[in-house]
């Protein structure tokens, strides 16, 4: 087979090959989650400075004025749960922003924290749903 008995789509096809395999290559890579999350979009940021501690703290967003209690729960990898608050939704006052909640455990595999946010107006909306 001589160079020019070849098809004229062999080198296109090949680097399209290698395009392919270097952005799933890339994209897998980029998706692994860090030991350390940061979530400000939902007004809450979560951090796991270690394997024995889990950090939230409100850092404030648009529409969370009226932010009475974040409901935190986090499992740790055996599935163990614990729940605990910043604030009370039986007061009145809001949420100061930069109130922090650290949770002590054993946090070294997968954790996974759920928080729900109470408000004034009476209203609960789930803000954080993922794993760290």
């Amino acid at each position: 087979m001589t160079s020019s008995d070849r098809s004229p789509w062999h080198v296109p096809a090949v680097l399209a090959l290698f395009a392919i395999t270097a952005v799933l290559v890339l994209s897998c890579g980029c998706t692994q989650q860090t030991a350390k999350t940061t979530d400000t979009t939902s007004g809450v940021s979560i951090t796991k400075p270690d394997d024995t501690h889990i950090s939230v703290a409100f850092v404030g967003a648009p529409g969370m004025d009226g932010l009475l209690e974040l409901e935190i729960t986090v499992t740790d990898s055996n599935g163990k749960n614990r729940t605990q608050s910043i604030g009370s939704r039986l007061h009145t006052t809001p949420i100061q922003v930069h109130s922090t909640q650290t949770f002590t455990g054993s946090y070294g595999g997968r954790n996974y924290v759920f928080i729900t946010a109470y408000f004034t107006d009476g209203s609960q909306r789930t803000i954080i749903d993922q794993d760290i």
